[in-house]
């Protein structure tokens, strides 16, 4: 079946923390209904219900993509209002799963192939150190111009105080987050400090992929008052930013986001800006805490003179990285 086809790639599609929000219930062979499962969503963190209407997004593009190579169209319908898709995200009761887009597919008479499948395996997010190689100004343009076609804005800064400066708010924020009960609270169901618990749960962020030692990593979950205490403050500030390597450069992405419908489209062109990130040999890793912890937030859009930035991330050339798991296929198919 087509759908299979598709969706056995498609589910490598990224999603904050890896949740992975998404299910699908197949109707027939030009239908298919995509929910957002609302297990799976993070409204202590993402309290605007943005991020998660952004990963569904990209699941539609990536299906959208995977479609066309193999000379399908597809088509959709957003099934409510993105406001209310938006609130049944954060609400602390809702239906188990939402319903999000009804998906369709028609054999096209003339498909274009945007992005290869081996790009969806190719891309994905390096927690290691970059090495010092700038991005070409070639490519650089490529990615400005494709967020523009989205109405986005697309900027890097290479300026090494001005790294620092972001990479210390990054910090401030982390340290806050964590010490913060609902948000603590909320994250730590998504760590998974074992290879064992990662294998079973396929879902989450794996300790192997975080480049931080399990011990650490449990550390984190379980003591983060330690990042408190004045004496130790200084050093573990220290040893994260030593595991965040070389980072040559930070790129933002800017524009219409916050509101639940930008926030669907975002996802969409997200989708495209990191498969082509892929295309060019070129990993990132997202800074979420830059952008979810407001006060911080503002000022990372003061010391950037940028506004309404919703994603904040290193870029550039990295050794290979590991591949965080996903969900089987047939763990998200109902029926």
């Amino acid at each position: 079946m087509v759908w299979k086809t598709i969706l056995e790639t498609a589910i490598q599609t990224p999603s904050p923390h890896n949740v992975q929000p998404w299910k699908l219930r197949i109707r027939d062979d030009s239908e298919a209904e995509l929910l957002i499962d609302s297990s799976r969503t993070l409204p202590k963190e993402d309290v605007t219900g943005s991020f998660i209407l952004l990963a569904m997004g990209m699941f539609v593009e990536s299906v959208s993509i995977l479609a066309q190579s193999l000379g399908f169209d597809i088509s959709f319908e957003i099934l409510d209002d993105p406001q209310m898709l938006a609130h049944e995200i954060i609400a602390d009761e809702g239906r188990p799963l939402i319903p999000f887009a009804m998906l369709r597919l028609a054999k096209s008479p003339s498909s274009t192939l945007d992005y290869p499948e081996d790009l969806f395996f190719k891309r994905r997010t390096s927690r290691l150190s970059l090495r010092p190689t700038l991005v070409p100004d070639s490519v650089l343009q490529t990615l400005i111009d494709l967020a523009s076609g989205w109405h986005q804005i697309f900027r890097t800064t290479t300026e090494r105080s001005e790294v620092e400066r972001l990479m210390n708010l990054n910090t401030q924020a982390l340290f806050s987050d964590l010490n913060t009960k609902d948000y603590h609270d909320e994250i730590i169901e998504w760590f998974r400090f074992s290879d064992s618990q990662s294998r079973e749960r396929s879902d989450g962020l794996d300790y192997r992929c975080m480049n931080t030692p399990s011990s650490i990593f449990w550390m984190s979950a379980k003591m983060p008052w330690l990042m408190k205490v004045p004496l130790l403050r200084g050093l573990l500030s220290s040893t994260y930013r030593s595991q965040l390597g070389t980072i040559p450069t930070i790129g933002l992405l800017s524009g219409g986001f916050w509101d639940p419908a930008e926030a669907i489209t975002s996802g969409r062109f997200l989708m495209r800006f990191w498969l082509e990130l892929a295309k060019n040999d070129l990993y990132i890793h997202p800074f979420g805490n830059l952008v979810t912890n407001r006060p911080i937030a503002a000022k990372v859009e003061q010391e950037m003179k940028l506004e309404n930035i919703w994603l904040v991330f290193k870029i550039g050339y990295s050794p290979e990285p590991r591949k965080s798991r996903r969900l089987p296929l047939e763990s998200i198919l109902i029926s």
